[in-house]
């Protein structure tokens, strides 16, 4: 039998009302390390309390339950259970690999608390509410915080660096994207500087070294450049790193847009992942986000013009 104190109960609705004002208000206008681990907290207390309330035979073990699945959600070993879920529910999740916000875990003690002292503690409970009321609002807060922090802005030259969490999957080929890409006239190249930078321990291979000459001032390294000129093709060649010197949006404008375009593991469409953009230098991170909200919303509206 369920017991309505589960939810009923002043902790229970508390940090569901901190839960919601932290991902749709405070995130937004104080963007810091507090209110990212803040909607964790919430979110390790409310869940246990909830699984307990909806599964009355799990009580005991919720917060064991909630434990390891916490845990793994913060791994990197859901990342292609997020991908699949994406792939197929028209509301997206995201997170970001942070072994750091593990240490919510102390707050189970909470939950754990209020499970096995339900008769004891029935001053806490709110007897006017019925849980039918709570239920689907807690499930819709769970489902809907928002992204910790997907993206670091450098002010003084206007650069934004995403992390992880802005890869989605796109049901197009990697061709049909290039060519959707070339219809609207937007000039989609190989990111030859990144590649490059990123690959340049490998052209060591291409470099011989005359240890003899370690103890004199002749020239140590014999370079072959048309084997060095080789690696670097191959590189680019098989790279999805690319680059969009500048995308206009009406009076939106973006620059040096960084990505990674690639055929999905799973069979169908590309993963696709930001790297980095260039938007105005020196925006407050309240005009940074709002600029984000513009490109999202102008994006949005000319994918509804082709229906």
């Amino acid at each position: 039998m369920r017991n309505k104190f589960l939810l009923c109960n002043l902790v229970f609705i508390f940090s569901l009302i901190i839960l919601f004002l932290n991902d749709h208000f405070l995130k937004l206008h104080f963007h810091n390390w507090f209110t990212g681990k803040l909607s964790d907290v919430g979110g390790i207390i409310l869940l246990p309390l909830l699984l307990a309330y909806s599964f009355p035979k799990l009580q005991q073990n919720s917060v064991y339950i909630t434990a390891l699945f916490f845990t793994f959600w913060k791994s990197s070993y859901s990342e292609k259970w997020i991908e699949i879920y994406n792939l197929i529910s028209p509301i997206s999740i995201h997170r970001v690999v942070d072994y750091t916000d593990l240490f919510v875990l102390i707050f189970l003690v909470i939950p754990y608390c209020i499970i096995e002292n339900q008769d004891r503690i029935k001053f806490f409970e709110i007897g006017k509410i019925s849980p039918a009321f709570i239920v689907f609002p807690s499930i819709l807060v769970l489902m809907s915080t928002s992204p910790s922090h997907y993206y670091r802005y450098v002010p003084y030259n206007g650069n934004l660096i995403f992390d992880s969490s802005t890869s989605f999957i796109i049901l197009k080929t990697k061709e049909e994207l290039l060519d959707e890409f070339k219809k609207r006239n937007v000039n989609v190249y190989k990111d030859t500087t990144r590649i490059i930078a990123e690959n340049k321990w490998r052209y060591f291979e291409a470099v011989s070294i005359n240890q003899k000459n370690l103890t004199n001032n002749k020239e140590i390294f014999k370079v072959a450049n048309d084997s060095v000129k080789e690696l670097i093709l191959k590189e680019i060649d098989r790279s999805n790193d690319y680059k969009i010197d500048k995308l206009k949006l009406d009076d939106q404008t973006i620059e040096n847009i960084q990505f990674y375009m690639s055929e999905n593991e799973i069979g169908t469409g590309t993963s696709f992942s930001l790297k980095s953009m260039t938007i105005e230098r020196n925006l407050r991170e309240d005009k940074v986000e709002r600029k984000l909200r513009k490109v999202y919303k102008k994006l949005l509206e000319e994918e509804f013009k082709k229906f």
